[in-house]
């Protein structure tokens, strides 16, 4: 093979090969966004924590652009952050852009429905809300707590003042003691009337226990008190047990919870990032069952349509039978590929006009020197 002809296979296979590589760039990766026809938005952020170019936007948890563009807005305030929509998705004149911030700082822009007839026009401006930092949620929470301890801080000296007022007027007759006075003659004069009221109680008791039957039910109460008494008697010891029990509960509780109180804030911030990304696999969960069980899914006509399943088998048997016949092809293209390795001028014009064994040829032989012998004399 000469070197020309080598160069010129090397050069069509390294062609070949980028043509190769740019398709697969191109229908793999998402190049074809640069082409893709949109509309420009901008929306006016407070602060925009974590929001940069090619940040993600959203609209149901699908995305529809990315921001192009973040500036600083002098004349309102805040930063007015630039984004780019597909020009296929029409949103509506009363959505409402709102700033979406994990826990670990990742920020994306979420826009609301809306139920607006008027679609929104391209180039409009909108007023976004910012998200809100749960570290800074963790410490108003820490501030608030602080403050309703002081609270109780301020109404237990209260209460302290107050019982001291009232054992200083105890002890040094202070105050009006005639109106004291005169509220405990009050106080006597009703517990006179209450007496009297007790006295006709009692007498109504006497004409109700002078009844024989009266008399035989309250033997019959009387005889059952001892066992009553029993019986109180061991539910207050078991009362007892059970107080012991729960002081004892609470001790271990306070052992147990007094860590937890030292590592609340990383157990609220870990417990925050367990329950958002629940909540994400929730929905992602939700979706993926709302797509399988859909009326067109891939789930739903598996289990109703038994043709989908005799179509699969019968693919499953054609491929078994096609991988054992596709068997002695793939020894033929190692033959040839020995082969090739072995006389790769097969594959010129020579090759084809001249056959070969696709053995290797055996090195080629020296020739034999013979050299005279001392004695020895030849004819």
């Amino acid at each position: 093979m000469s070197e020309s002809k080598l160069q010129f296979r090397v050069g069509l296979f390294v062609i070949f090969a980028a043509v190769v590589t740019g398709t697969m760039i191109f229908k793999f990766s998402d190049m074809e966004s640069l082409w893709r026809p949109t509309y420009e938005l901008a929306i006016h952020f407070d602060s925009a924590p974590g929001v940069h170019v090619s940040t993600p936007v959203r609209r149901n948890g699908i995305s529809i652009g990315e921001v192009s563009g973040i500036v600083f807005d002098d004349r309102h305030g805040g930063v007015t952050v630039v984004v780019r929509i597909d020009e296929t998705v029409h949103l509506r004149a009363n959505t409402q852009p709102q700033l979406i911030r994990s826990l670990l700082g990742d920020a994306s822009i979420e826009f609301t429905p809306g139920h607006a007839s008027k679609p929104l026009a391209a180039g409009a401006r909108l007023e976004g809300a910012s998200a809100v930092d749960p570290m800074q949620i963790v410490s108003h929470l820490d501030q608030e707590m602080s403050r309703t301890l002081t609270a109780f801080r301020q109404t237990s000296d209260e209460w302290r003042r107050v019982g001291g007022n009232l054992n200083s007027l105890l002890d040094t007759n202070r105050g009006n003691l005639n109106q004291v006075v005169e509220r405990a003659a009050e106080s006597l004069h009703q517990f006179t009337l209450t007496m009297q009221d007790a006295n006709r109680m009692v007498a109504a008791a006497n004409k109700i226990v002078a009844d024989p039957q009266n008399q035989a039910n309250l033997r019959k109460t009387l005889a059952a008190l001892p066992k009553m008494a029993e019986e109180t008697r061991q539910t207050i010891a078991a009362v007892k047990l059970a107080v012991q029990s729960a002081d004892r509960n609470l001790k271990n509780l306070n052992d147990v919870t007094g860590p937890l109180a030292k590592r609340s804030q990383s157990i609220v911030v870990k417990l925050d990032g367990t329950l958002g990304n629940l909540e994400s696999f929730s929905k992602q969960l939700d979706d993926f069952a709302r797509l399988a069980a859909g009326k067109n899914g891939s789930l739903r006509q598996f289990t109703s349509d038994p043709e989908l399943y005799r179509n699969l088998n019968r693919s499953a048997a054609s491929l078994a039978v096609l991988l054992k016949n596709i068997e002695p092809v793939i020894h033929d293209l190692r033959v040839f590929s020995d082969k090739v390795a072995r006389h790769p001028e097969l594959i010129g014009v020579s090759g084809a006009l001249k056959g070969s064994s696709g053995l290797k040829d055996p090195p080629p032989q020296q020739p034999v020197r013979q050299t005279r012998r001392p004695g020895f004399r030849r004819n």
